[in-house]
């Protein structure tokens, strides 16, 4: 059974029958908020959109069981994908976790080579300070980074990785961690799924936990750091307990 069979088994055993009462496609995120107050969130990929001012036929309804919109992180559309993924979110990151920033939980040395895979402007200048040297990974050219293609060159040598969740939206995780020699790897970012099960090399999950307010938020074309400032959302972290590399990571 493959990570994204088991990440969908995961959400539909702690589904609990709840129901989709509402959901946002968002320029920055979209969500999804289930009738029992549970919500989660999910990167969009504007740039992955078709043009159009009216993109689908037919919306996807509301009030329907949530494994409907779960099935939808199986889909060909960048939209229905993230709206699969954030119902994914909304059934499974819930409960006690701790608030924190993911990288309080990230070990980095000062002879340590970090890999970005994705590109976290809040905190590239803190590993910059804090590793030997860092290799940012981004598809859209920004000023400091390397093409997705330079990958299998430069990740191996990598003793620490850094991995955006939108991988596991664009299914581009496996070709990456396949291109890992090291056990020290955290997913971070708002797709962020806390699911161990579906990816046991993570040793640290950094997720976005948020209310059913944040659809207000998203509406408004807000991302990640409108949910923080407005208090419709938190930074949580999680460590394995018998994940790889769950002593030395943090």
């Amino acid at each position: 059974m493959d990570r994204y069979t088991v990440l969908k088994d995961s959400a539909r055993k702690k589904a609990r029958d709840a129901r989709v009462s509402d959901y946002v496609m968002g320029i920055g995120l979209c969500a999804v908020v289930l009738d029992d107050g549970r919500a989660g969130v999910a990167y969009t990929d504007r740039k992955a959109i078709p043009w159009g001012c009216s993109l689908y036929d037919e919306l996807p309804r509301r009030n329907i069981p949530v494994e409907e919109f779960i099935e939808m992180f199986d889909s060909s559309d960048t939209l229905m994908r993230s709206l699969g993924m954030a119902a994914i979110n909304a059934c499974i990151n819930f409960g006690e976790f701790e608030v924190a920033d993911i990288m309080e939980k990230v070990e980095i040395l000062n002879s340590d080579v970090v890999g970005m895979i994705g590109y976290f402007d809040p905190m590239i200048e803190d590993i910059k300070r804090r590793a030997k040297l860092l290799y940012i990974f981004e598809k859209e050219k920004m000023p400091g980074t390397l093409p997705p293609n330079k990958i299998p060159d430069l990740v191996p040598e990598c003793d620490v990785l850094l991995v955006s969740a939108t991988t596991v939206i664009n299914r581009t995780f496996d070709s990456i961690i396949e291109c890992a020699k090291t056990d020290r790897i955290a997913m971070l970012g708002p797709s962020t799924p806390i699911c161990p099960e579906a990816f046991p090399e993570v040793s640290v999950f950094g997720a976005t936990f948020v209310t059913p307010e944040a659809l207000q938020t998203i509406y408004h074309g807000g991302g990640t750091r409108n949910l923080y400032r407005e208090k419709t959302g938190k930074k949580v972290v999680f460590v394995p307990e018998n994940g790889p590399s769950s002593k030395r990571m943090v």
